[in-house]
C-alpha cells in the first residue's frame, strides 16, 4: 500500500477538493501482509488545503463543513464516509 497505489479523496458534493495522489513523491510505496479479517492501515496528513493533479497551482484553505471521504486502489473504490471539519484549533466533544 502506499501513494502510489491507494489514494485517500476528500469531496464536498460533486466537487473535489483533496486527493493524496496529487502530491506523490519518492516510490509511493509500502509492503503490507494482509491478512482475511484483519484491517490494513494507510496513513494519511491532510493541510486542509485544496489539491489539484500534478501538484499544480496553490492550494486554498478549506472551510468549515460538511466533507466525504473514499479511498481508492485502482478500479476498487471504499464506500464514500461523511465527515464534518470544525474551524481549525477548536476541539470536539
Amino acid at each position: 500500500m502506499g501513494a502510489k497505489f491507494v489514494s485517500v479523496l476528500i469531496t464536498s458534493g460533486n466537487r473535489r477538493i483533496w486527493s493524496s495522489a496529487d502530491c506523490v513523491s519518492g516510490a509511493g510505496s509500502n509492503v503490507i501482509v494482509m491478512a482475511s479479517g484483519k484491517p490494513a492501515v494507510l496513513r494519511v496528513s491532510w493541510d486542509r488545503r485544496t489539491s489539484s493533479p500534478g501538484c499544480s497551482g496553490t492550494g486554498h484553505l478549506v472551510r468549515p463543513g460538511e466533507y466525504q471521504v473514499s479511498a481508492l486502489a485502482g478500479p476498487l473504490h471504499s464506500r464514500t464516509v461523511n465527515f464534518v471539519l470544525g474551524a481549525k484549533g477548536v476541539a470536539g466533544p
